[in-house]
């Protein structure tokens, strides 16, 4: 996994200061789509969540959503950071592209390489500290259950977690994307970068307590239609907002909800399908979440063409959150998980 993450650090980075030399629409899509993405994967959630499944098998829950963090923190710093650069240094975006590309080629490339050890055994430690089978010895990677994508794509669960967490992602970047915009077209242009920031922290909290409270402490799926329901309250909420303040508040709330998305989705993704299987069935899925999750974007500023107001777009989202939250209850938690 280190490998892989100092590759996709390579390709990320020289990715983005590939935008700076780029004098065509055509050329920022195509890097866009192709190696900045693959870039991203790369180093992305994917193999973090991996490498944390290698080191953590008790507190699996606790510790992905701890990896988790950073997705909310950079929502938090990334946006005032851009500003800073774009704004008060009055730099243009191809600088800013060039300099996040030379430092995550500087930074990110060598920490990887010093810092990341693929497994515990590497440097004579256990997972979690403690991990030992009956025999004595540490428990490897290879305990749990192979799976094959025939297996997969037959499986009801596959389907099941990778329908309800595509619905949940797709709401959360559809609001996330729009709710500046909406904002402004209520008169609260001046507070909408505020609005926005506002998801950010709850959205941190949440990652934490939602891995620990699935890690054996309740139903995951019951844990998993809380997080839709405060998403879903929070969507509702923010048609009936009378004031900045009011919709910053239920930002907070809805990103609680959201937040707890990307650690949970990881979580049940590894005790269904076990640490072996856990790599490969979460990737197998991702090109169906994706698909779903960058869809919402476009689909809310179509039907806010249409209506004129964001109204129809996010009671759209309401109902694919109140879906999920049935369908969740569809999937099979096997009684022994193995590398749990």
């Amino acid at each position: 996994i280190r490998s892989v993450l100092i590759i996709g650090s390579f390709v990320y980075g020289l990715s983005l200061i590939s935008l700076y030399f780029v004098n065509s629409y055509t050329a920022f899509i195509v890097i866009f789509v192709l190696p900045i993405a693959l870039g991203a994967s790369l180093m992305g959630n994917l193999s973090v969540s991996k490498l944390v499944s290698r080191w953590f098998r008790e507190y699996t829950g606790r510790a992905l959503g701890i990896a988790a963090l950073g997705v909310s923190f950079s929502g938090l710093v990334m946006p005032n950071l851009t500003n800073y650069l774009l704004i008060d240094l009055g730099l243009g975006w191809r600088e800013a592209y060039l300099y996040y590309g030379l430092f995550t080629l500087i930074v990110n490339a060598p920490l990887f390489r010093l810092l990341v050890i693929d497994h515990p055994e590497d440097v004579d430690q256990w997972p979690d500290g403690k991990t030992l089978n009956d025999d004595g010895q540490v428990a490897s990677e290879t305990q749990g259950v192979d799976w094959t994508l025939k297996q997969l794509l037959r499986d009801r669960n596959f389907w099941v977690l990778s329908f309800v967490f595509a619905m949940q992602f797709c709401a959360m970047m559809a609001v996330l994307a729009h709710i500046t915009f909406y904002a402004s077209e209520r008169g609260w242009a001046e507070s909408a970068a505020w609005i926005f920031s506002m998801y950010a922290v709850p959205a941190m909290i949440s990652k934490l307590f939602f891995g620990w409270l699935v890690e054996n402490k309740m139903d995951a799926r019951l844990a998993v239609t809380i997080s839709l329901v405060i998403q879903l309250v929070g969507t509702l909420l923010i048609l009936v907002s009378q004031s900045p303040n009011q919709l910053s508040f239920i930002i907070a709330l809805f990103g609680f909800g959201g937040g707890a998305a990307l650690p949970m989705s990881n979580i049940l993704f590894n005790k269904i399908y076990t640490q072996k299987s856990f790599g490969f069935s979460r990737g197998t899925a991702q090109p169906f979440i994706s698909l779903f999750q960058v869809s919402g974007t476009p689909m809310a500023a179509l039907m806010f063409d249409a209506y004129g107001n964001y109204q129809n777009a996010f009671l759209f989202l309401c109902v694919l959150l109140v879906i999920a939250s049935i369908v969740i209850w569809f999937l099979r938690i096997p009684a022994v998980t193995g590398d749990s």
